[in-house]
């Protein structure tokens, strides 16, 4: 994903520009990214700009061009090696100061076409950098988790009625457990926005069942921005308003760096740009 409309034939471009992240210009995060490696172990660096500075690579243009990407991201593999490069540089920087993640596979042809995207969103870069500053992301899941009653071994229904009778009461508790989980998640947002504890949310799809090894289905996934100061109580607020609400099971994540709220220039985000900083899944 190369982001110049025409790209030069392979054979004119050996080197391209991986881009992690964009940030403010900051010594301690300048001197930390000296040290990291990054996408297929590549050398990490920073590219600074007049206030802002991207956290990239320089990788080889054959294995990181539309169709290579293309193909690795097809590939669970090499997309789960992928992911985890690109977040593990986002995440030691994200220690050192304000991080505004690019999402996964965004590429470059040199640096002067990134520093020419650094220069044109400098506002929107600075602007959005600073709201996250002391900041750090954090994931509420609640799950709707059925208490479940097995029937003692032998125990079979006796007739088609009860079979029915059995089969409306499992129902009737799925549906109580899945409306406890929607009215918690909507008390965990009222009570973080009445205590100032979030700063901003994003409400995520549910996750699917598959991507979770524990029991119950998801019925909220929210991602909540909240100052590093009031992590400990919010923390406090979202375990207590969970504890002792039946058919539910609660989940904290966290810290995380603000992936969900990375949101791209607003004058962008009507384009199909593969350079343009989203949401990573």
């Amino acid at each position: 994903m190369l982001s110049e409309a025409h790209t030069p034939p392979a054979a004119d471009l050996t080197e391209a520009v991986y881009a992690y992240a964009v940030l403010l210009r900051n010594e301690a995060a300048e001197r930390a990214a000296r040290e990291l490696r990054g996408v297929d172990g590549l050398p990490v660096r920073i590219l600074c700009g007049a206030d802002t500075a991207a956290v990239v690579s320089d990788v080889p243009a054959d294995a990181f061009g539309e169709e290579a990407i293309a193909q690795r991201l097809d590939d669970i593999t090499e997309l789960e090696r992928l992911a985890r490069d690109h977040h593990l540089v986002i995440a030691a920087l994200a220690s050192q100061t304000a991080v505004l993640p690019l999402r996964l596979a965004t590429v470059y042809l040199d640096d002067d076409s990134l520093l020419r995207r650094l220069h044109a969103d400098d506002g929107h870069f600075r602007t959005t950098l600073n709201q996250l500053e002391g900041h750090d992301e954090w994931g509420v899941k609640i799950y709707a988790h059925p208490p479940t009653t097995t029937p003692p071994p032998g125990d079979r229904p006796r007739s088609g009625r009860d079979y029915l009778r059995a089969r409306r009461t499992s129902r009737d508790g799925h549906d109580l457990a899945h409306q406890a989980a929607a009215d918690l998640g909507a008390r965990v947002d009222r009570t973080l926005a009445e205590t100032n504890l979030a700063a901003d949310v994003r409400h995520h799809r549910p996750q699917p069942a598959a991507l979770s090894a524990k029991p119950g289905e998801n019925v909220v996934n929210v991602a909540y921005l909240v100052p590093r100061k009031h992590t400990r109580n919010f923390q406090d607020h979202v375990e207590a308003l969970g504890a002792g609400t039946v058919g539910v099971r609660l989940e904290i994540t966290g810290p995380w760096a603000p992936y969900s709220f990375a949101s791209p220039p607003p004058e962008q985000a009507e384009r199909a740009d593969p350079t343009i900083p989203r949401t990573t899944p």
